[in-house]
Formats: C-alpha cells, structure tokens, sequence
C-alpha cells in the first residue's frame, strides 16, 4: 500500500473522467483490504489479507490464512529478531531475575542437520523417536542426545550375592573362588539360589525383564559348549500375597562358550546368560514395587555339548526404563 495517494482531479472541465475514478478508487480499496490497522478485524477479510492489531501494545501483525486444513483465521505473524533476545530485565545484564519465555518450544524435526560451528547449542526435537538433541560442534564435533533414553534403553539393579542367604537348604552351590574372582559354583542340576529384588518405579512397564548371570568356567571346557540355566519365579504384591505362591517356570536359557581359548579355557570367559521374566505372566505378574523371587539352577551339567561348573560372580537385573534418568 503506498504511503500516500495522488488525490483525484475532480476540475470540471481538466479533472478525471468518471470510469478512472473508479478505477483510482477500486485500487485504493484493495490497497486498503491488503493491510488493515486498527483494534478491531476489518469485516469481510479476504485470504491473505494483513492487518495490524492495535487493541494492545505492542502492535500484532496478523494475517488471513489457512492453517492445516482448517478455514480461514487471524493468525499471529512471527518475524526473524534481528539479534539474540535478552530476557535479562536488568539493565547490567547480572542474570539474578530473567524472564521466563512462555509456550516456547525448541525446533520440531525428523532428522537432526549437519552440527556446524554456527548452530553450536541449537536444540532440537526429533520427532521420529521423542529425542532431545543439542548440537555441540565445538566439544563434541557433532550432537549430543540430552535425554538419551529410548525405549531400549535398560537400567540395572546389582543383586547381592553375599553370604548363604538365597542358597537352597538341601543343595546349594559352593563357595569358589577362580582367581580374583569370588562367587558360587554351580556344577549340579539340583543345585539352586534364590534370588529377590522389588521391580524399580522407574520400569517402563508392559517389557519383560532380564536376570543376568555373569560366570567363569570352573574348569575347561571344548568350543561351543552350552551353559544351560532355567528356573522359576514367584512375584509378591507386599501385605497381599505368600512366599509359599505357586511358582511360575523361565524358559531355558542358553550360552554359546564359543570357541575362543581364553573363553573355552578353566576360568574362562566370563560369559553372560539372560533368563526372561515374562512381565505379563497370568500368574505371577510383574509391576513396579513388587518383589521378585528367583530360583535358578542349571538346566543341564557335561554331556555332550554342555559345559560343565560355573562360578558365578555376578549378577544383575536389567529393565527397560522410564523416560526419565533418576530411578525412584
């Protein structure tokens, strides 16, 4: 819209006939339609008309449009800064009281682009999988994910093997040590430990979860021998259910020695087996703050393709976890 109008020459005999003030004024209301000021909407708008929202200070350019797939609506324009915003309201800029940007949200997009010296500390949102990534040129020479749980992301629990309690009554493992390491040695099918531990609240829920036991041979075994575990559990609602529960029986679990000499050798390893504990069992199901007792004992000890004692040494709980990275 120019910022002034040549006014029209109404002279009787030298002015302008009359179809050219139409005209002149034709153009003048379409001039006026594409950009309104005022406190209130110009009636009538049409698509892609502008107008400039007096009704609070600052001013609001808005604009006619079309958003998704709905109709025609007023929507507020945003324009580049021309510099960084400081919302800092002292005037020494001393950061004791800034302001709080509100609906503000970082950049949406499917795949991060290319981290450079000039987006150093961009964030962004990767919609494909919920992430929130910064870009870290400087320090990283790329991005760096500030919520780095996904949802196979697993958390840990250590369970305790120390002392005798867990061990079953009648046959339980033995004390061994295998060089520095100290743990318990299974080398008979009827030899069992019980193991408990209460489900963290930060479990995702509706994922099973992993026993895992970590070994060394107790003695030396040939290439691509199998450690066989299995076991049961029992899962108790506390103040609602017994220990004496009906159990429910793992799956047997399955560990290829392979053929490598330190693997395959006495101490060998250490080699790790995953018992799952079916979260959605009819009879002992899991859920966040419940305890879980597992017994475990070896499926199967020597023989053809069986390896023969373990040393256990270690063993932990893993579990996909919630969103979040502290464990409640």
């Amino acid at each position: 819209m120019p910022a002034t109008w040549n006014p029209l020459n109404d002279n009787p005999t030298t002015g302008d006939d009359i179809p050219t003030a139409f005209r002149e004024l034709e153009a003048r209301t379409l001039d006026l339609r594409g950009c309104w000021v005022g406190a209130t909407p110009p009636v009538n708008p049409v698509e892609g008309q502008f107008w400039l929202d007096t009704s609070a200070v600052p001013y609001r350019l808005k604009q006619y449009v079309r958003i998704d797939a709905g109709g025609p609506s007023w929507q507020t324009l945003v324009a580049r800064l021309p510099g960084p915003v400081n919302a800092d309201p002292s005037v020494v800029d001393d950061r004791l009281a800034p302001f709080e940007f509100k609906a503000l949200r970082v950049e949406n997009r499917n795949a991060l682009p290319a981290a450079s010296p000039l987006n150093a500390g961009l964030l962004v949102y990767r919609i494909t999988d919920g992430e929130l990534w910064i870009a870290d040129m400087p320090v990283s020479a790329g991005w760096k994910g500030l919520l780095s749980v996904t949802s196979t992301s697993l958390d840990t629990v250590e369970l305790p093997l120390e002392g005798d309690v867990g061990n079953d009554a009648t046959n339980p493992p033995t004390k061994a040590r295998k060089g520095v390491l100290e743990g318990w040695l299974f080398d008979d099918v009827a030899e069992k430990r019980t193991l408990a531990y209460v489900v963290p609240k930060n479990w995702r829920g509706a994922a099973d979860l992993r026993l895992r036991l970590f070994q060394v041979l107790a003695q030396a075994q040939l290439a691509g021998d199998d450690i066989d575990w299995t076991g049961e559990i029992r899962t108790l609602i506390p103040g609602q259910e017994r220990v004496t529960k009906a159990a429910t029986a793992l799956a047997v679990a399955v560990t290829d020695i392979g053929a490598d000499v330190d693997g395959i050798d006495d101490g060998g390893g250490p080699h790790v087996t995953e018992l799952v504990v079916d979260h959605d069992d009819p009879n002992n199901p899991v859920s966040a703050g419940c305890l879980v007792l597992v017994t475990v004992w070896r499926a199967s000890v020597a023989g053809a393709g069986k390896a023969g004692g373990v040393v256990v040494f270690h063993a932990d709980l893993a579990y996909a976890q919630t969103p979040r990275h502290e464990r409640a």
